[in-house]
């Protein structure tokens, strides 16, 4: 289903503000999960077309990452290639489960890409982005948010991602996620948030800071 993810990248208030943010604004947000850390190695062709299309604001496009949950250097035994779909301001997901990857030892996501999945090579990793994700739900369940922070991007040499230095990203960032049928139901909470509407995409943030 597709649905509406409004983001807000947050310089001046610490999570414990943005949370209270959430709690006292209509829609009354508590606690949904646990909090995680989060892992995506993002996916580019050659001529780094997914990022042109983000910084060109296409409104038809489409991203591709491996993501997995906990440690960053481990065996991940469940890793999930996800495509992200845009059509202008909705998106939704389409998974594919992949085998367990070893990010402990020499890293062939190449190989590993083409033998169990459909984009072949046309693909390759650019970028590993880390972040610690709170999640928070509605009084009526039906619209959710995420506060990520401890942004880290781990940028690639080649097959593999250079782990050493990587680069921090002091923002905290809020997205609020509800599917298209609530949209009219939605403004009493989306005007009360006192934060600035923002583009943010941690894909691009995780390249170009690496490039600087």
């Amino acid at each position: 289903m597709m649905r509406y993810e409004r983001k807000y990248r947050i310089e001046d208030a610490s999570v414990q503000e943005v949370r209270e943010v959430l709690r006292v604004i209509p829609g009354s947000f508590q606690v949904a999960y646990p909090d995680r850390w989060i892992n995506s190695i993002y996916l580019d062709g050659p001529g780094f077309e997914a990022l042109q299309e983000n910084l060109g604001g296409i409104s038809q496009r489409e991203k591709y990452r491996i993501r997995w949950y906990g440690d960053l250097r481990q065996l991940v035994e469940n890793p999930t290639l996800e495509k992200k779909i845009k059509n202008n301001q909705l998106g939704t997901k389409e998974h594919t489960d992949l085998p367990a990857i070893d990010l402990r030892r020499h890293l062939d996501l190449n190989t590993l890409l083409r033998q169990h999945t459909p984009i072949g090579p046309a693909l390759q990793p650019v970028v590993i982005v880390r972040y610690l994700r709170s999640y928070l739900v509605s009084q009526d369940q039906l619209v959710r948010a995420t506060i990520d922070r401890h942004l880290e991007y781990y940028p690639f040499n080649g097959p593999n991602p250079v782990w050493h230095n990587p680069m921090q990203d002091p923002a905290v960032v809020l997205e609020i996620k509800y599917d298209q049928h609530i949209q009219e139901r939605i403004d009493q909470i989306l005007q009360a948030i006192p934060f600035r509407l923002t583009k943010n995409s941690k894909f691009v943030s995780g390249l170009i800071s690496n490039w600087q």
